[in-house]
């Protein structure tokens, strides 16, 4: 007596162009499986059955689907990281396995990642934002300071009650020079 074939034997020895398609249709189309079994038999003229589509994505797509999330969401804090290295490791955690679960989904919404990327941005840029208001606060009263000591210079300078040799003096010390 001999064994029944795998079911999803049919499926396996496909040609790889029309694997690779089947696996596309599962994983990038979010195709269901019903969909799946008319699509290869409109397209390829192979008939199957729902458990054999089912079997061939527990096998074959499986760990693509696994191996393609781990790296997108690597991609993802690779990302971050160079945007701004002193990311918090929570955060970052968080993000990477969030960014894991939408990417591996059968059905994933990127939508969560896409507000969470937008927040992520917004602090960003919400940094930059307070670095270049206090690189200009800081601008700002070395200019101040400077237009103090070019009011105290001529003040010092109009003295006459001052020598020559007392006002250099007094300028040296409001530069710091003396």
């Amino acid at each position: 007596m001999s064994r029944k074939p795998r079911s999803d034997a049919k499926l396996k020895s496909l040609p790889p162009n029309q694997r690779e398609m089947l696996i596309r249709w599962l994983l990038d189309e979010n195709l269901s499986y019903e969909k799946a079994v008319k699509r290869l038999e409109q397209d390829f003229n192979v008939r199957t059955s729902l458990r054999a589509i089912s079997g061939f994505y527990a096998t074959e797509c499986f760990s693509l689907r696994s191996s393609e999330a781990k790296d997108f969401a690597a991609r993802v804090e690779k990302e971050l990281l160079s945007s701004d290295p002193n990311f918090d490791k929570a955060t970052l955690a968080l993000i990477k396995q969030k960014t894991f679960e939408r990417a591996y989904a059968k059905n994933g919404n990127l939508d969560e990642l896409a507000i969470l990327s937008g927040i992520i941005g917004d602090s960003a840029h919400l940094k930059l934002k307070e670095r270049d208001i206090a690189l200009k606060e800081r601008r700002l009263a070395l200019l101040e300071k400077k237009v103090e000591q070019a009011d105290r210079a001529k003040g010092i300078v109009g003295d006459e009650k001052l020598s020559d040799e007392e006002k250099a003096a007094r300028l040296r010390g409001l530069f710091g020079m003396g």
